[in-house]
């Protein structure tokens, strides 16, 4: 609409100027069209600058996640830096369990945060604050542009504990040595045997009437699962 009023306004000044003859209608038409002509000028800058007859508003939404990884024992929420400057960083996940992975939006305006929150499934929550016009007048004013103009989104990740956040390169490493622990030597296996029957051992003596099968089956889970956090470990601090 104000687009149509500065044209108007244009031409009225130009048929004023041009063809009316001199006198108080003339001036009288000259300096209404001029008035309109600036001042739809001046709301146009203020809009684009200030955001005249817009408002700011907050707006989240929750979502599960569901991990990148091909792994389902060993759920990652994988990111990458964006650029030579490491200012943006992007995080890839997926939105369903068989559907393909996304990212967020590397951007000055988005932040990512890692919460240490731990809930039972893994979420992000997006915060979203933009300009929106404050009615509908406005919006027809300005013919609905800069609406919903981001100001800032802040992704925030919640993870469970059996969740963890690593680069894509620490990705393809942790990848390498879980393919090696898999292809252990006689003599990595003939540790790991000796560091279960332990633990079995002593579980045992402490509770005798325990299922000796099932206290090794649980001891030999927990042994597996501290070696690879030994390697999760292990990877994170590899900065190369």
């Amino acid at each position: 609409m104000i687009l149509w009023i500065l044209g108007l306004a244009t031409l009225a000044l130009y048929l004023s100027f041009i063809l009316m003859k001199n006198g108080a209608w003339r001036s009288l038409w000259v300096g209404l069209s001029l008035v309109v002509l600036v001042g739809s000028l001046a709301l146009l800058h203020f809009n684009d600058s200030n955001h005249f007859g817009m408002k700011q508003v907050t707006k989240s939404t929750t979502q599960v996640i569901y991990s990148a990884s091909p792994s389902k024992q060993l759920p990652l929420l994988l990111y990458q830096n964006v650029g030579t400057s490491g200012k943006h960083t992007v995080y890839i996940y997926k939105t369903s369990a068989k559907g393909k992975a996304t990212h967020t939006k590397a951007d000055y305006t988005v932040t990512n945060l890692v919460a240490k929150a731990q809930p039972t499934t893994a979420q992000v929550t997006t915060t979203r604050k933009e300009w929106v016009y404050k009615s509908g007048f406005y919006r027809a004013l300005f013919n609905n542009e800069n609406n919903h103009a981001v100001i800032r989104v802040t992704n925030t990740f919640q993870l469970p504990k059996t969740w963890t956040a690593l680069t894509t390169q620490q990705a393809k490493q942790l990848a390498k040595r879980i393919k090696a622990m898999q292809q252990p030597t006689a003599a990595q296996k003939a540790k790991a045997a000796a560091a279960i029957e332990k633990q079995v051992a002593a579980a045992l003596a402490k509770n005798p009437k325990a299922d000796a099968a099932t206290v090794t089956k649980q001891v030999t889970a927990a042994y597996q699962a501290a070696q690879i956090q030994a390697v999760i470990k292990a990877v994170k601090g590899n900065n190369d």
